[in-house]
């Protein structure tokens, strides 16, 4: 009886190795170096990146990638909807300018993790590219009045994508499925002046990409020049965009200045001028002196030389600041929950 149980159970594990053998032998071998390459390619997990070369073999990479992207925007559609609820306090803010144009995004997400990723930061490029674009479309039918800039709120939904046979919105979703948190575009911000003014753009802490800066503030700076000056108009634009960061500047003001040889005060505001003489002067410097907790730009001590104002540091090189922008992250996040 023993004898006859050892050889019953002999038979049923031959059976089982027999069947096991088979299966393996009918599935198709993986090349190592192509998962290798279409997990660099794509990014996407082992697990994902395995079924589809068991789909198309070693030989069809670019159809594996195709069909591991549209699995990853499938899987990103459902992931936004259920992730869509969770509050979003972390992401980037940033800028591009290009001549008179410049595009200002936010792009918020869960965690500062997911902020220091390349994905990430890809998609935030990808957009605020696809800002500028909108930017100088939005030149090319309007110019900014005056000396001010034109600021306009753009609907991310509305931006047309620059590269890609995607929409931003199916670049979004994608990389949401494949990062697991919730991302929104909570503001786009189109920039314009006047053709003969040149913005420059910064952000602090200066991360992003090759192309687009990104960080937790931004600032964008518009220039004019007055006068020939041998100091490059980028640096001093580069320079007045961290002024503006660092020192939190508001609003830009009227420029200030004594008339050179008369105890007289000029108030220059919109090309009118203002004086006061004599007696009156030493009451209208108290009330016009600068003053940092007004956050004035023109009127604040240069961060990086004190013993001038903002004003003459940029008239000292032959520009004049008509305008400027800043933002931080937070100020117009979806605080979802």
């Amino acid at each position: 009886m023993l004898r006859l149980r050892s050889l019953i159970r002999y038979a049923s594990t031959g059976r089982m190795c027999l069947s096991a053998d088979a299966s393996s032998a009918s599935l198709p071998k993986i090349d190592k170096e192509a998962l290798k390459e279409l997990r660099q390619r794509t990014g996407y997990s082992y697990v994902n990146c395995k079924k589809a070369l068991l789909q198309f073999g070693s030989e069809r990479l670019e159809d594996a990638e195709k069909w591991l992207r549209e699995l990853a925007a499938k899987e990103g559609w459902t992931k936004a909807a259920n992730l869509s609820h969770r509050q979003v306090k972390n992401g980037l803010v940033s800028v591009i300018t290009d001549g008179n144009t410049a595009a200002v995004v936010e792009v918020n997400c869960e965690t500062d993790f997911v902020t220091r990723g390349t994905d990430f930061r890809n998609l935030v490029e990808r957009i605020t590219r696809s800002a500028l674009l909108a930017s100088k479309e939005y030149a090319a039918t309007s110019s900014a009045s005056g000396e001010r800039f034109v600021v306009k709120s753009k609907p991310f939904d509305s931006l047309k994508s620059t590269s890609g046979d995607t929409s931003l919105k199916e670049a979004l979703t994608s990389v949401i499925g494949k990062l697991g948190e919730n991302i929104t575009v909570s503001k786009v911000q189109l920039i314009v002046a006047d053709p003969g003014v040149a913005l420059f753009g910064y952000a602090h802490p200066r991360e992003g990409t090759s192309h687009v800066d990104m960080g937790k503030f931004v600032s964008v700076v518009g220039l004019r020049r007055l006068c020939a000056d041998s100091f490059p108009i980028e640096k001093l634009g580069e320079q007045i965009c961290q002024h503006v960061v660092g020192m939190r500047s508001e609003t830009l003001g009227p420029p200030i200045v004594e008339v050179e040889g008369s105890n007289k005060v000029e108030r220059f505001d919109g090309g009118s001028s203002e004086k006061v003489e004599d007696s009156e002067a030493d009451e209208e410097v108290q009330t016009t002196e600068i003053d940092e907790s007004r956050q004035v730009l023109l009127h604040q001590s240069f961060m990086l030389n004190p013993s001038q104002t903002v004003y003459e540091y940029v008239t000292g090189h032959g520009a004049k600041i008509v305008d400027f922008f800043r933002m931080k992250l937070g100020e117009y996040a979806n605080k979802n929950g």
